[in-house]
């Protein structure tokens, strides 16, 4: 991670099971990835540690425990706690209705078990990564709040003949003139205003000059403004009339660009949907997209396809060049699934090596099978890193709606199960779900 003002810090993370055994695993694999762990056997021991220590990074949470289960436990911390720390759950149950329950609740992610220590590795990452990018954001967005409300906004008067008396230098400079040029200038000359969706800039802003029921102060959220110039900027708007003995002898308008705010919020809901390292749709876009894009299909009667795509031989890479090598192949990874795909489809991150292709396009059960060999064939070739030349591969399994599945999480579970299988059988080839599901193992 770049430095920040969380560079000097080692990830807090709270370790929720009854299971004694499966608590000392984790804390043993925690620390030995450099993470500090603190461990509650109960949900109620771990909204009191919560209370009490608020730098938890990240809870890892059993889902079936005695008492309140993993999703009600999740379900307080995240309606009782401030900034709550993300909830990653494990389960040994493959029961729906218990993950859709977390998810409700607030958690972000979940693993099975048997752990898979390097997908806990990755997803730990993963989730830190952007949670902590999120409260980064958070942060400058209130410091950017505070310099907004200290700095000088546009300010105007205007007398009772509807002159402009006085502009400050803000106002001069975000509407591009000089004091001498708007001396003895009705307001109605300057101002040039519309509202949002409109290219009229014919508002009246201070209607209150014409009509004497129109006394109140009135604020126009982000109109458009024009310059002298020609050229337009979106503003915060208000105008307040000056009253004596009731009647209006004047006002004052007030306004400020929120150029930079639109923009800020623009970027932080980009962020929320795209990983950060591929630029490539995340985890949060895919969840929201997908059960869309069956409603689209069901509509005009049609299939979709789901390939889930896990990388061959990416964790050696990691173990042996360093994250850096790794990330770098993974963006190169991103822009190759890109490249094969049409622009109705689309590839999104869902963390670690783990990558998901929505193929809305095709019009057969063969298209994805053609997709998922050329993608295969696109990362067998090799991968230049820095110094290094990387060999991967990848393990693809294909999910059919309407034919294997109902709707989005029983898709991208079974793709899961497919592309599981497809390991199974050797790596580096794609497997179709055929109903088998993934053998459960347990400690």
């Amino acid at each position: 991670m770049s430095a920040s003002f969380f560079s000097d810090t080692v990830p807090l993370i709270l370790i929720v099971d009854d299971d004694e055994v499966i608590r000392l695993l984790l804390r043993q694999f925690l620390e030995g990835e450099g993470y500090r762990v603190d461990e509650a056997v109960d949900g109620q021991q771990a909204l009191h540690k919560l209370t009490a220590e608020s730098s938890f990074d990240l809870i890892i949470m059993d889902i079936a425990m005695p008492g309140a289960d993993g999703p009600a436990v999740c379900q307080s911390i995240t309606s009782s706690i401030d900034n709550a720390p993300p909830v990653l759950m494990i389960t040994a149950l493959d029961d729906e209705a218990f993950v859709d329950r977390s998810y409700q609740a607030g958690a972000v992610d979940y693993i099975r078990k048997p752990i898979h220590w390097s997908v806990l590795k990755n997803r730990i990452r993963y989730i830190l990564g952007s949670h902590r990018a999120k409260l980064e954001l958070e942060f400058l967005s209130r410091q950017y709040e505070m310099i907004l409300d200290a700095a000088a906004n546009g300010i105007c008067g205007v007398d009772e003949h509807q002159i402009i008396s006085y502009i400050n230098p803000a106002g001069l400079a975000m509407l591009g003139y000089d004091q001498e040029a708007l001396s003895g200038v009705p307001y109605s000359q300057v101002f040039k205003v519309s509202m949002p969706g409109s290219e009229e800039f014919d508002l009246d802003c201070c209607p209150f000059f014409h009509d004497d029921t129109m006394i109140a102060s009135r604020h126009f959220d982000e109109v458009r403004m024009l310059r002298q110039d020609g050229t337009s900027f979106p503003a915060d708007f208000r105008a307040t009339p000056i009253l004596r003995r009731e009647k209006v002898a004047g006002g004052v308008i007030v306004f400020q660009d929120v150029t930079e705010r639109q923009q800020a919020a623009e970027m932080i809901r980009y962020m929320a949907n795209h990983d950060s390292l591929t630029n490539l749709p995340n985890r949060n876009y895919l969840r929201k997209r997908l059960p869309q894009a069956i409603s689209l299909a069901m509509r005009h009667d049609r299939l979709l396809c789901l390939l889930f795509v896990d990388l061959d031989r990416f964790k050696p890479i990691n173990d042996t060049y360093g994250h850096g090598i790794g990330d770098i192949v993974l963006r190169k990874v991103a822009q190759r699934l890109t490249k094969i795909l049409r622009s109705s489809d689309s590839v999104c991150r869902l963390g670690g090596d783990e990558f998901v292709i929505l193929l809305e396009s095709a019009s057969a059960v063969e298209g994805a099978e053609l997709v998922a060999e050329k993608a295969i064939e696109t990362l067998n070739e090799p991968i230049e890193a820095g110094d290094h030349i990387c060999y991967i591969g990848a393990s693809i399994g294909i999910s059919i709606f309407p034919r294997d599945c109902e709707d989005a999480e029983t898709m991208l579970r079974n793709a899961d199960i497919a592309m599981y299988e497809a390991k199974q059988q050797g790596r580096n080839r794609w497997q179709r779900f055929t109903g088998k599901e993934r053998p459960m193992a347990t400690f």
